[in-house]
């Protein structure tokens, strides 16, 4: 079996295996962080978006990121399911697709970019979207972009310069990857740059030199793991959930179903 076949039966497996289950499960009384990436992987479209969060909202209380942030950091209980979102890799049609949904429920996102997509050539954006983030065709936010999403309530966080795997022992290029990153965005949007985001996000993608490194130059770090628990690296981390404005409700009710610790 080739892993093109592989592949393809262990996601209709999954898909199959998911909607089955999530059309039992509601959302737990738990802070639910997620995070997607795009509205459509081919076919960018506000409607994904509108539907899913039409959907959600009949089961769920959004609640903004930074709200979020603060009620896990401080430990708060909640009675009810409180849903914020985050995106990774800063493509263009968030702020089309994504932002005036969010806005439209009166919440906000944190969306962490990558400085070096946001100011790339074709060059850099063919090889970033084919070679790095497996996700062909897709444009970069630019600054003026950002900063307009920044205007409108927006945050906008740190993803390392060029979506870099921070697992490595590399300190002067962690440094430029972490730190740089943080100097560049403050520059470019006039705020301070408190959340940071690893790419690829599970544990395996960062290790204990390199959230160090992040936690000296950020407030908050993520990742995109160990969804169950609000922590992860000794309670140095903030765990998100991965998802995308496309899925089911019932793959996203699936995921928010787990009381988190």
């Amino acid at each position: 079996m080739t892993n093109k076949i592989y592949n393809i039966l262990r996601q209709s497996g999954r898909h199959v295996i998911l909607s089955t289950l999530g059309q039992f499960r509601k959302p737990a009384n738990s802070i639910h962080i997620l995070n997607g990436h795009m509205s459509h992987r081919t076919k960018p479209d506000i409607s994904y978006f509108e539907n899913l969060m039409y959907k959600l909202s009949k089961e769920v209380t959004f609640i903004r990121i930074e709200d979020a942030v603060d009620m896990i950091m401080n430990g708060t209980s909640t009675n009810k399911p409180l849903v914020a979102f985050t995106f990774d890799d800063g493509f263009a049609e968030c702020k089309d697709t994504i932002c005036p949904v969010l806005e439209k429920y009166g919440v906000n996102g944190l969306f962490f970019i990558n400085p070096n997509y946001v100011s790339g050539d074709d060059a850099y954006i063919g090889n970033f979207d084919s070679n790095i983030v497996m996700s062909p065709g897709k444009q970069p936010l630019r600054w003026n972009d950002l900063r307009e999403m920044h205007k409108n309530g927006h945050l906008i966080g740190a993803h390392t310069m060029d979506h870099y795997m921070i697992n490595d022992d590399d300190d002067e290029k962690l440094e430029y990857e972490i730190g740089e990153c943080k100097k560049i965005i403050e520059n470019e949007i006039g705020s301070l740059c408190e959340y940071f985001a690893f790419p690829y996000g599970r544990m395996e993608h960062a290790n204990p030199m390199s959230i160090d490194i992040a936690c000296k130059y950020y407030k908050y770090v993520f990742s995109q793991s160990d969804y169950k628990h609000y922590f992860s690296f000794n309670g140095r981390v903030i765990n998100r959930r991965h998802f995308e404005p496309f899925w089911p409700i019932s793959h996203v009710n699936y995921f928010l179903s787990f009381t988190k610790h």
